[in-house]
């Protein structure tokens, strides 16, 4: 009487069949390190995979949150991912913000300059996109950094006021200025 097990690879010189686990293969992104991953999908030509990889960023940091190389390049990914052409995933990366900043804050004291350096530019330059998702998702941001106290006074007054000053200016664009004073 023969043994069998399945169908997919079969033995001439037993009676066994033998099937081969879902867990005997490993896929080509469980042999990428976190950032080798992220920078898989970021150059991807997917818009749904450059989304993911945007709320997948902390995940990332988180992984990688031991090796302070790793998180500054994560960070530099970051301002990369930053510059993408689609509106969904700036908007994306935007609603990640203040959750990556608050992670930063807490777990890497030793980069005391990331937020400043990284986050805050993006966000600065988002409340003047032109897309309306992306503004309205930068200002959200900006509301969400300011009631968790994650930006510097300094920063406020040297980055984030000049910018909303520029945008209730009375020659920039209505809807943006209505955006900027609200």
């Amino acid at each position: 009487m023969s043994l069998i097990v399945g169908v997919d690879d079969c033995s001439s010189e037993s009676d066994v069949i033998v099937v081969p686990s879902a867990l005997d293969f490993v896929s080509q992104d469980d042999m990428l390190t976190p950032l080798g991953r992220l920078d898989k999908y970021a150059a991807s030509e997917n818009v749904f995979n450059r989304q993911m990889v945007a709320r997948s960023l902390l995940d990332t940091l988180r992984e990688v949150c031991d090796d302070e190389r790793e998180c500054i390049a994560v960070l530099e990914r970051i301002s990369r991912l930053a510059d993408d052409s689609e509106p969904t995933v700036r908007a994306e990366l935007m609603e990640q913000v203040p959750h990556i900043a608050l992670f930063c804050q807490e777990n890497r004291p030793a980069i005391p300059y990331a937020f400043s350096k990284y986050l805050l530019p993006i966000v600065v330059r988002y409340l003047a996109d032109q897309n309306n998702q992306v503004r309205k998702t930068s200002q959200a941001a900006l509301l969400a950094l300011l009631e968790q106290e994650l930006i510097e006074r300094f920063d406020v007054e040297t980055k984030v006021c000049p910018v909303l000053v520029e945008l209730t200016a009375p020659d920039s664009n209505d809807e943006v200025k209505t955006e900027a004073v609200a």
